[in-house]
């Protein structure tokens, strides 16, 4: 299976910006089950690009001319190896050898951190011996208690608002599954990425959950209740959305900012 993504992203000010500088999560690496195509990442600007610690391919993106407005564009294919052998498995991840200790991702974030309440419920549902089907469980779980509504919550979202609020997308669930998961001893990050043939469109960027169980990263979907397979396209990992988000960047003027993004991801 070959997955098209094309992901445009477009920011206008009111005035001139004297300066910008954008970091930018938007190309995925080649993984077992995955294989880039082609990719080709384009921007307003002078781009370096690198990894960081954790594996990841960051882009920095730098605009020192002035301008009202900043364009990235996304063009890629991403091509599925998987065969009718390797399926069961193409949610489970190896640790390589240049990522930091697993211990990293128990730590909490601003984002992640739970209340009381949250870590009774975590540790009544799962523990670092549960089997994979309590993980599935716990994401079921979540997904019951925070029902998927766009609008009602934004970037700086914490898993405990979410929690109290009882709805989310998928950001929220996933924060909410980090927060779980690290308070019942089980180190989780976040990924962020694509997922192709969702029928809404705001799905078509997505973030999930890896979970740390039994020698192996277990990638689990919170928001479709199931763990991930040939449709879902990893573009980083992280400790939570801040770490990884698509695009981020600070600015000098320029005033206020509009900014419209179109994705698409289809097979």
């Amino acid at each position: 299976m070959r997955i098209q993504i094309n992901h445009q992203t477009h920011y206008d000010y009111e005035d001139f910006t004297r300066y910008a500088i954008q970091r930018l999560y938007l190309t995925p690496r080649d993984e077992p089950g995955h294989r880039v195509l082609r990719w080709e990442l384009k921007g307003d600007g002078e781009m370096r690009q690198q990894r960081d610690a954790f594996g990841n391919i960051v882009t920095t993106l730098v605009t020192t001319k002035p301008s009202k407005s900043i364009s990235i564009s996304v063009v890629g294919e991403v091509e599925s190896l998987a065969t009718p052998f390797d399926q069961a498995k193409r949610h489970q991840f190896e640790r390589v050898p240049h990522e930091p200790p697993v211990e990293v991702f128990l730590r909490p974030t601003g984002l992640t951190q739970a209340n009381a309440e949250m870590v009774d419920f975590a540790c009544s549902r799962i523990s670092p011996a549960s089997p994979e089907s309590e993980l599935l469980a716990l994401a079921a779980d979540i997904e019951d208690r925070l029902t998927y509504t766009p609008g009602v919550t934004h970037v700086g979202t914490t898993a405990i608002d979410a929690w109290m609020r009882g709805a989310g997308v998928c950001q929220d669930h996933a924060h909410v599954m980090l927060a779980l998961c690290r308070s019942a001893g089980l180190p989780a990050r976040y990924v962020s990425g694509y997922l192709s043939g969702e029928a809404r469109a705001s799905e078509a960027t997505h973030a999930w959950v890896d979970v740390w169980l039994a020698g192996y990263w277990r990638s689990v979907d919170i928001t479709h209740r199931c763990l991930t397979a040939d449709r879902w396209i990893r573009l980083a990992v992280g400790q939570d959305y801040e770490a990884v988000s698509p695009v981020r960047g600070v600015r000098q003027g320029g005033g206020a900012e509009t900014m419209r993004v179109a994705v698409s991801v289809c097979h």
